[in-house]
């Protein structure tokens, strides 16, 4: 115990390399608060108002959400290769491209949770702004909220920089403190939904109502995620139930998530305005007693930063996995650069804030879609045949090969299909028409299009070694 509470205050030495089994000391319940605490940022409000968005029912928005939020089951099968091998997903992913084919997929993934960390970090600098107003009548002028945004960046970045053992502490700790109060704002808020209206509201239709809405919420719940899968089960004992991972994941995700989605969804009768709020924050906390400001604020502030430390810490070895040769540290480093950029931008310049939100979310969801499904049949695969690890980082010298063309194959007609079918606020595929215009249905067409050709375009046999058999070419490890 003494050991693994010094390391939780000691930057994490290791990179993408296996984790040596002396190191396994997570457990179930680690994972659970990790993905907890990650997921409850008040941003599922608005993604339940958005579903809703789309003319749904009440029992109907409360069905979609819930099915969406399942999503996180996907996260949970991928994180049982994490468990087994003791390597983050996008190093697994060379198996499936290519050590040389999975660098686009890689690129993709980073960009995705590059333009996560923005996202939550403009909108956790809103809420801390919001905090000094309420509190101190600070008026919300552009000195409150650089000061905020700072503040903010310093907090996350930290806590990923220390690395898996401070987050898997601090998410536990956020998780109880932030999960109560905002059982709190739940209960306040839940007040002011009208059930006359939401009573009222006539069932959309199924196909262009519906699935484009669960749709929506799959591209912002779990299939935003399933990048950093393994990320946060490597830690996993060998010897722990990969149905107990499973577990883990997806109800330490969903239950908070689809709480704060519901409530989205009674609030939107009653804030119709709400999913195109240029600052959602403010809107939902202008429905509170005063009294409850400043606890809400700092409630939305904590819900926020512990999304960004997890979008940070795996964004940081995804860069790893692409051969950047850099300790992991200064990954943090790196990414606190582009999100300072980016999030100045749309604090100070972008017109619009939801616009690029859901236009972000629907855009990469028909690029996530199609990597998830070729990953997930490959990885299903693999994890009968064994893996290598040897040869997950021997460069030209793998036997996975520098490029694996029928994967990026499934993978690239996948998202060709998805995107044909895609429309969003920036950007309209040419086939998004009828069923597919004005939602988001494409990427999981594009999904199961990758499943059936990764499926169907086997690659040639290869010598597998049994998980955990073998040890990777370039495993140092940097004491810092």
């Amino acid at each position: 115990m003494a050991a693994r509470e010094h390391a939780v205050w000691r930057i994490e030495a290791n990179g993408i390399e296996p984790i040596p089994a002396g190191e396994r000391s997570a457990s179930l319940r680690d994972v659970f608060w990790i993905w907890f605490g990650a997921n409850i940022a008040i941003l599922g409000v608005v993604l339940g108002a958005v579903a809703m968005s789309y003319g749904l029912s009440l029992w109907q928005g409360v069905l979609a959400t819930l099915l969406g939020a399942f999503s996180f089951a996907l996260v949970g099968v991928l994180g049982v290769s994490g468990m087994r091998l003791g390597v983050p997903t996008l190093t697994l992913a060379r198996a499936t491209f290519g050590i040389y084919g999975n660098l686009l997929p890689t690129a993709v993934a980073w960009l995705n949770l590059i333009g996560w960390e923005v996202i939550v970090l403009v909108t956790a600098t809103y809420a801390l702004a919001g905090i000094a107003t309420a509190a101190f009548g600070v008026a919300p002028a552009a000195p409150l909220l650089v000061a905020a945004f700072v503040i903010v960046l310093v907090v996350a970045f930290l806590a990923a920089l220390l690395g898996y053992a401070a987050i898997a502490r601090l998410q536990a700790v956020f998780s109880h403190v932030f999960g109560l109060l905002t059982l709190v704002v739940f209960a306040l808020l839940v007040q002011h939904a009208d059930w006359g209206r939401l009573l009222a509201i006539r069932p959309a239709p199924l196909v262009t109502g519906f699935l484009p809405a669960m749709s929506v919420v799959v591209a912002g719940t779990g299939l935003s995620w399933v990048t950093a899968a393994a990320d946060y089960t490597r830690y996993l004992p060998q010897t722990t139930r990969p149905r107990g991972v499973i577990g883990a994941v997806t109800w330490g995700a969903l239950l908070p998530v689809f709480a704060l989605m519901l409530l989205g969804v009674l609030l939107s009768a009653t804030m119709p305005a709400l999913d195109a709020a240029a600052n959602p924050i403010a809107m939902i906390g202008a429905a509170l007693p005063a009294w409850m400001a400043v606890p809400y604020l700092l409630t939305a502030v904590g819900g926020l930063v512990t999304e960004v430390v997890l979008a940070v810490y795996s964004s940081g070895l995804s860069l790893l996995a692409a051969g950047i040769r850099i300790p992991r540290y200064r990954t943090i480093l790196v990414d606190a650069g582009l999100s300072i950029i980016g999030g100045l931008y749309f604090l100070f310049a972008a017109p619009d804030f939801q616009g690029p939100f859901v236009s972000f979310l629907t855009l990469l969801a028909a690029v996530l879609a199609p990597w998830a499904g070729v990953v997930w049949v490959d990885s299903a695969r693999r994890l009968r045949m064994g893996y290598s690890l040897r040869d997950l980082y021997n460069g030209r010298r793998s036997t996975y090969g520098t490029v694996r063309w029928r994967s990026l194959g499934a993978f690239a007609g996948g998202c060709v299909t998805a995107l044909l079918l895609t429309s969003s606020p920036l950007y309209d595929g040419p086939l998004a028409k009828g069923v597919f215009q004005g939602s988001s249905l494409g990427f999981l067409v594009g999904m199961g299009v990758s499943i059936v050709l990764a499926a169907a375009l086997r690659e040639p046999g290869e010598v597998h070694a049994r998980p955990g058999t073998a040890k990777p070419g370039n495993g140092r490890r940097r004491e810092l």
